[in-house]
């Protein structure tokens, strides 16, 4: 039987995107994808390769990561909200986020350009989300900054970790005095400023 494909990576709609994702999570290979959407093999491993969806580890198959962390920074106090979820799929963010939302107020949130964060408008106002620019990691400074105190803690490649040492990382960024601040903690100045929090966001693995 022979199939026709549609082979430009236009073509795919956000939609579609989404089934991929999915059907990564039922680690069905590109292949098999690129079938039931009608597309060819290579542009469901383009749409992968770049990105747009899960990242994919071997031979068309998802393999998923042990834990995950979403970390966001307060841009004015510098508060820090790390939290370890399950994989990095726009669900599992979004749950996460409406979880942190029953304890701190965000007025808005500036996340990076990855597939993780396509679904925000399901849980904040279109007009209070922003997204940085591609390649410019500097629009998300302190966010980039308190992942590199996260690594200390958490190097790249760390297989595992509790909600405990997560936890106490989270709590000592926001105990660490900072010069920006008067050499106040963010802790301390988030409770001084009693402020409606913007936040940065990315994901770590």
């Amino acid at each position: 039987m022979q199939i026709n494909y549609t082979t430009k990576a236009k073509h795919l709609t956000i939609h579609s995107r989404r089934l991929i994702e999915r059907w990564k999570l039922e680690e069905k290979s590109n292949r098999e994808i690129a079938s039931l959407l009608g597309k060819a093999p290579q542009t469901i491993h383009n749409e992968i390769k770049r990105g747009t969806v899960l990242q994919c580890i071997g031979k068309g198959r998802f393999k998923a990561k042990n834990y995950c962390l979403l970390a966001l920074t307060d841009q004015r106090s510098r508060h820090q909200i790390i939290r370890s979820i399950p994989n990095k799929i726009a669900e599992s963010v979004n749950q996460a986020i409406k979880l942190i939302l029953r304890q701190h107020k965000i007025l808005s949130i500036t996340a990076d350009n990855g597939a993780e964060f396509n679904r925000l408008s399901d849980v904040f106002s279109k007009e209070h989300i922003y997204y940085a620019h591609p390649y410019a990691s500097w629009e998300r400074g302190t966010n980039e900054n308190h992942n590199r105190l996260i690594r200390r803690w958490l190097p790249k490649g760390t297989k595992k970790t509790t909600s405990k040492e997560v936890a106490s990382i989270e709590n000592w960024i926001n105990n660490y005095p900072k010069k920006c601040l008067d050499y106040k903690s963010p802790r301390e100045d988030c409770l001084l400023a009693n402020l409606n929090l913007k936040f940065s966001a990315c994901i770590k693995i």
